[in-house]
C-alpha cells in the first residue's frame, strides 16, 4: 500500500535584487497575523467595557464551624439570632472529652462533614470571617471555641449540621456556602453606595485605576442585584425580607493573567473617593 505523499508548501521569497537575502514569505504572513492578533486581545482587554458576571454553575460545596461549650465569648451573641444563651446550651459547662469524641464520631459518619479536621485558631477565623455581619470584626480570640471544621461535602447539609447541632457539648454550628467568585476573580473592588465619605465612587475613574494595574486579564461589574444573590447564596439566606439590594454594594471584580500583589492593589485604591474596601478572593482552607 502505497501512502500519500505530504503536502508541500511552495515557498516564495522576497529578498534583494542580487538575491544574497531571502526571507520566506510565509514566515512573516504569520507573524504579522500573530501581531495583529495579540494586539488586537490587548487592545480589547485594555479599553474595553467590564464584562458581566460570569453565569452559574453555581458552588454546591460550602465550609462549616462547630463551636463548643466552654468560656464565654463576646461572638455568641452574634452567631445567630436564634441561638440561645450560653449558659442555656451548655448547661453543663465545657465540652467533656468524651463530648468532643461524639461529635468527631458524628462528623466522620456523613458523607458531607468526613472532611472535617481540628482547626488552628487561623484555619477558624478565615472561616468565620465569611460571616456578612461581622467577619470584618473578628479575630482569633473571639472564635477560640470554634474546635472542628472543614470543608462541607455535596450533599443533605441542614439534615447533618442539625444532627451535630443537636450533641451536648456543641453551642453552635456555623456554615457557608464557597462563594462563586472563588477562582473567577482574584481581587474585588467595592464602592460606596450611601453616606459616603468623600462622595460617591466615579465608577470610570475606579476602572480606569483598574485597568492600569499590572497583569489585568479580565473585569466584570457587579451590579447590585447581583451581589445580592451572591450573598443570599454564600450567608444561607432564604427569607428575601432580610436583605435588599438597595443595602448592597456595587463591585468591579478583577482577574490577573499571572502572579499579582493584593498589598499594590490596596495601595492604588487607598482614600480613592467612593471605594469602600478591596477584598481578596480566597478559600479559607
Amino acid at each position: 500500500m502505497t501512502l500519500p505523499e505530504e503536502p508541500q508548501i511552495e515557498e516564495m521569497t522576497i529578498g534583494e535584487s542580487d538575491g544574497r537575502r531571502r526571507r520566506p514569505l510565509v514566515i512573516a504572513a504569520v507573524v504579522l497575523v500573530a501581531a495583529l492578533v495579540t494586539g488586537g486581545v490587548f487592545a480589547y482587554r485594555a479599553s474595553g467595557e467590564p464584562s458581566s458576571p460570569p453565569d452559574g454553575p453555581w458552588p454546591r460545596t460550602g465550609t462549616f464551624l462547630v463551636h463548643l461549650c466552654g468560656p464565654p465569648s463576646p461572638y455568641d451573641g452574634q452567631l445567630s439570632g436564634e441561638s440561645q444563651p450560653s449558659d442555656e446550651t451548655c448547661p453543663s459547662g465545657a465540652a467533656t472529652a468524651a463530648q468532643r469524641r461524639a461529635v468527631e464520631r458524628v462528623l466522620a459518619s456523613h458523607a458531607e462533614t468526613r472532611g472535617y479536621r481540628r482547626l488552628t485558631p487561623a484555619q477558624a477565623l478565615a472561616i468565620a470571617r465569611q460571616n456578612e455581619r461581622i467577619g470584618d470584626i473578628l479575630d482569633e480570640y473571639l472564635v477560640r471555641r470554634a474546635v472542628y471544621g472543614g470543608v462541607l461535602a455535596h450533599g443533605n447539609w441542614r439534615r447533618v449540621l442539625g444532627e451535630v447541632q443537636r450533641l451536648p457539648g456543641v453551642f453552635y454550628v456555623e456554615s457557608y456556602r464557597d462563594d462563586p467568585w472563588w477562582g473567577r476573580a482574584d481581587v474585588a473592588v467595592r464602592l460606596c453606595w450611601k453616606d459616603c465619605e468623600g462622595g460617591l465612587a466615579d465608577r470610570q475613574a475606579v476602572l480606569g485605576r483598574i485597568r492600569a494595574l499590572p497583569g489585568v486579564d479580565e473585569i466584570y461589574f457587579e451590579d447590585a442585584e447581583h451581589a445580592l444573590a451572591v450573598m443570599r447564596h454564600v450567608q444561607w439566606v432564604d427569607r428575601p425580607e432580610f436583605y435588599h439590594a438597595d443595602l448592597m454594594p456595587e463591585a468591579f471584580h478583577v482577574k490577573f493573567a499571572g502572579p499579582w500583589d493584593f498589598a499594590q492593589v490596596q495601595r492604588a485604591f487607598a482614600g480613592m473617593p467612593g471605594v469602600v474596601k478591596v477584598v481578596r478572593h480566597v478559600r479559607p482552607l
